[in-house]
């Protein structure tokens, strides 16, 4: 694969995460809003939805906002190794900071959520901390994997 395939790639690939991301945080802000509407102000599960949603709408923010355009490859042309190298580097890191932008807020959210409320909840609780943290763990690996594939496309592109 050539430079300008490489970069219009990523582009491409960054254009339809946002677009994923922000449909799902859209459902997720519908869902959450309507179930908010329906807890107790100042319990456990009213603070955890409320932080998903706050959550939702900063993913999104943090999305759009390192999201590569064509438009880009109009003013940097392929040719422009130092800009594209640094536009890679930052969506690798971008994708290596997810647990602490993405998993962080949205993962305490949900534990919030699932906050026992009575004394025989407990153990329902333990099943979902425990799908909260692989839920963590397998999203900060796929992403740190998709990091690693950004990084060595930005050294074919650097050489």
């Amino acid at each position: 694969m050539n430079k300008n395939e490489i970069i219009q790639k990523l582009i491409k690939a960054t254009i339809h995460r946002a677009i994923r991301e922000s449909a799902a945080c859209l459902l997720i802000i519908i869902a959450f809003a309507y179930y908010l509407q329906h807890l107790s102000v100042g319990s456990a599960k009213y603070y955890g939805c409320l932080l998903i949603l706050i959550a939702s709408g900063f993913i999104a923010g943090v999305i759009w906002a390192f999201t590569l355009s064509y438009k880009l490859l109009r003013t940097h042309p392929a040719s422009d190794s130092a800009f594209w190298h640094e536009a890679f580097l930052a969506q690798a890191r971008l994708l290596r900071l997810v647990p602490l932008w993405y998993l962080a807020p949205v993962c305490s959210g949900m534990l919030l959520f699932f906050a026992p409320t009575a004394p025989g909840q407990f153990a329902s609780f333990v099943g979902d901390f425990i799908v909260v943290v692989l839920l963590f763990g397998g999203t900060t690996w796929l992403n740190r994997y998709a990091a690693a594939k950004i990084e060595e496309d930005a050294q074919a592109i650097a050489a």
